[in-house]
């Protein structure tokens, strides 16, 4: 195995994990913070405090809050929050070289239009070969050696092997497709769908009503992917429906929580002050009804959930109000 240069720009839990992954495999890995004093401590210590106490980093993994440490990467993977993803990505851009594979990390969009962060590399580096990794990863439970799977998706072959190279462990494997559009919009568009199932555990409905919404939420997200270009079948992957399946039943998932809120009465605001956090689903809400009216796509429970969270409209107590008026077909894009 080739020893590499990677560096993840991140140093919360998620970027921790995968320079943690990246470390393991022998190359020497960089992880950029902007705060010296954690980055002074992971370096003094090996272990970040803040986010993931339990976790014992390798030695040959080094924080720095100097970006420009970075450009002598391999690879370079993006964990940046979506909301800080095009300053990070801008920030970055003088120190990059054009032969470093680039990989996002992140799950989201632009609140602006409908760019998701890879669509943002694009931007910035339009030269650099540029990969998605997605997938149902919470990241505490792959530092305590929980078996789990993710997705490297790419047109470019050499970087979904290299990856696959980088990142696997016996409890962590790591996947290929090359449909890197609609991988990335599993990984965005789930959010939606965990702020329905929150709400259907808050208002206490069945299992039965919980299935019925991931897969009602599956043949809109489907829907959308074909409408925009991309392979409606990657959604039955792991960055897809394992995705799904995971942050919806996830009572860690804080778009989840959110919904839960909602569902037992709590208002709009009221749930967002209770969370402290961002509810990345709460955007991608608002970006995917604009994006599909402007489309006329078809996706009811999106729909409903923005007159409830966004116009304002009651919940009366019933999950219905959050299914609303679907079409009547089971399985879509089946000859």
């Amino acid at each position: 195995m080739n020893r590499k240069t990677i560096s993840v720009l991140g140093g919360g839990s998620w970027g921790t994990v995968l320079a943690h992954l990246a470390s393991l495999n022998g190359n020497k890995v960089t992880l950029w913070m902007r705060d010296e004093e954690i980055a002074k401590e992971i370096n003094q210590t090996h272990i970040n405090q803040r986010y993931l106490p339990s976790l014992n980093l390798e030695s040959n993994l080094i924080a720095t809050p100097h970006i420009e440490e970075v450009s002598d990467s391999d690879t370079i993977i993006f964990c940046i929050p979506s909301d800080a993803f095009r300053e990070v990505s801008s920030l970055a851009a003088n120190f990059i070289q054009e032969s470093s594979y680039l990989i996002t990390a992140t799950k989201g969009v632009e609140k602006d239009g409908f760019s998701l962060m890879s669509n943002i590399l694009e931007e910035y580096y339009p030269k650099n070969p540029i990969g998605i990794l997605s997938g149902p990863n919470l990241a505490e439970e792959i530092a305590n050696h929980h078996l789990s799977g993710t997705v490297i998706a790419s047109k470019d072959k050499d970087l979904r092997r290299e990856t696959i190279e980088d990142l696997s462990t016996d409890y962590f494997k790591v996947y290929e497709n090359d449909d890197p559009y609609g991988v990335e919009m599993g990984g965005a568009l789930k959010n939606i769908y965990a702020i329905a199932c929150g709400i259907a555990a808050g208002l206490n409905s069945g299992e039965n009503t919980i299935g019925m919404i991931m897969t009602r939420g599956l043949g809109e997200m489907g829907r959308l992917a074909a409408d925009l270009g991309a392979n409606p079948q990657t959604f039955l992957g792991l960055a897809g429906v394992g995705d799904l399946i995971t942050t919806c039943a996830s009572p860690l998932s804080r778009n989840h929580q959110f919904g839960k809120f909602i569902g037992e009465g709590l208002s709009v605001d009221e749930a967002k002050l209770k969370i402290g956090q961002t509810i990345e689903g709460l955007k991608t809400l608002r970006v995917v009804k604009n994006i599909s009216d402007k489309n006329q796509v078809e996706m009811p429970i999106v729909d409903s959930l923005y007159k409830i969270i966004y116009k304002g409209d009651s919940l009366d107590g019933t999950i219905q109000n959050v299914l609303g008026q679907d079409m009547i077909k089971d399985v879509e894009f089946v000859k």
